[in-house]
């Protein structure tokens, strides 16, 4: 992927930029009649050069995408093309794969990343999406991250670190995760209540957690939808985490012949998550929303509504589990890495872009869940409820509580790194 006498170009390209930006002020003030005595000649205002500079810049930046783009473009259609000659890749996936990766690429290239690295992190994602297109992966509702013979925990992890500006990016209330060791540690069970942006959400994680609290991250459990375990693309990604695989609120209906076997599925899911729980000692990472955030009207993004029932879920899951479980919120600033479609619910193999941008994480205090008591079935049951409110109520009022940190810490973190 090397972009051969790109720089030079560019470079030129920047000169002739100035020059005709230059000459362009020179016949906005030229005086029409030229009797006027001569002035004396005084330097640019700053704001007129920070402008020239400006816009000879973004010239040279365009100029350097466009020539990445082809050139990369053009290396990567080569090793489909290679590629298609051995596997029986659908068509779709190739086009899916050549945007992706060239995508990719252009990006590294533009953050001045080495091009060496990653196009053999390219080249081994490759090859193991190419290889599960062949054979695809079956996922239990419990599946545990394959380390071994491949590492593609570590694959995963490689291969977004390529996309997160690292200098940039942020991690709050790390003083949170401290606590959540020790509670895990003990034997306690913790639930991370978060939001979900992108698709690389869990590799993001670990790239910004790896560093500083080595194994937190590649321990924890993540709620995972069917589109990650079988998109041809995410499925190299998902074998590399601790998943539990389960058919998501807003997919469970589509197809609806399929109906009752998700619904099967999830009630196996559920009761394998339970012995999780009760055995201990385990960080689970949870989307209440059941997707991902899209953007509002005007383009900005914001954490989706939390569903009640998931939450309470889990509320109730930690009750008979015998153990402690600890629940905290999760602010996740992934979106402009690898943006959601901006449609939900679309076939498998969504179109997939990416560019290099900082990541953030905001670990709220833990929620004290008994503050929202318990509503009663019927008269008194179970004992010690709460006989003024319903069940729906209490359990609105909690998911609404919780989403409320989620949002409010989200939009801290997005003014600090939100595109501009």
């Amino acid at each position: 992927f090397k972009i051969l006498g790109t720089e030079r170009m560019v470079v030129d390209r920047r000169r002739c930029l100035v020059v005709a930006v230059l000459l362009a002020s020179a016949d906005a003030v030229r005086p029409a009649v030229a009797t006027r005595p001569p002035a004396v000649r005084t330097a640019a205002p700053v704001m007129i050069m920070d402008q020239l500079k400006k816009i000879a810049d973004d010239g040279a930046l365009a100029v350097k995408q466009a020539a990445a783009e082809k050139v990369v473009g053009e290396r990567v259609a080569a090793k489909l093309a290679a590629a298609q000659a051995k596997y029986d890749i659908p068509q779709k996936y190739t086009n899916l794969m050549q945007s992706f990766f060239t995508s990719y690429m252009t990006e590294i290239y533009l953050a001045d990343r080495d091009l060496d690295e990653y196009e053999q992190i390219l080249s081994t994602l490759m090859k193991k999406v190419l290889e599960t297109a062949q054979e695809p992966h079956t996922f239990q509702p419990f599946h545990e991250a394959i380390r071994a013979p491949f590492d593609y925990y570590k694959m995963g992890c490689d291969f977004a670190n390529g996309m997160v500006d690292a200098d940039r990016s942020l991690v709050l209330g790390a003083e949170q995760i401290e606590k959540m060791q020790q509670q895990i540690a003990a034997g306690d069970n913790v639930v991370l209540f978060a939001n979900h942006q992108s698709e690389a959400d869990p590799q993001i994680f670990s790239v910004l957690l790896d560093p500083k609290v080595p194994g937190f991250a590649e321990e924890t459990i993540f709620v995972a939808g069917d589109r990650v375990t079988t998109d041809l693309l995410a499925m190299p990604f998902s074998m590399g985490r601790n998943l539990l695989c389960i058919f998501s609120k807003k997919h469970v209906d589509n197809p609806p012949e399929l109906k009752s076997t998700k619904q099967r599925h999830n009630r196996m899911v559920m009761k394998t998550m339970q012995q999780l729980m009760t055995d201990g000692g385990k960080c689970i990472w949870v989307a209440p929303s059941g997707g991902r955030d899209r953007p509002s009207d005007d383009g900005k993004y914001e954490v989706a509504p939390f569903d009640s029932k998931s939450i309470e879920m889990f509320r109730l899951m930690s009750a008979k589990a015998d153990r402690p479980t600890h629940f905290y919120p999760l602010s996740m600033f992934t979106y402009p890495i690898c943006p959601p479609p901006t449609t939900v619910g679309g076939e498998i193999g969504e179109q997939r872009t990416v560019k290099y941008y900082p990541a953030a994480l905001h670990f709220g205090e833990e929620v004290d869940v008994s503050r929202f008591s318990e509503g009663c079935v019927t008269d008194n049951f179970p004992a010690g409820c709460d006989a003024s409110s319903s069940r729906d109520e209490l359990r609105e009022a909690l998911a609404k509580h919780v989403h409320s940190i989620v949002s409010s810490n989200y939009q801290d973190l997005a003014a600090k790194l939100d595109m501009p």
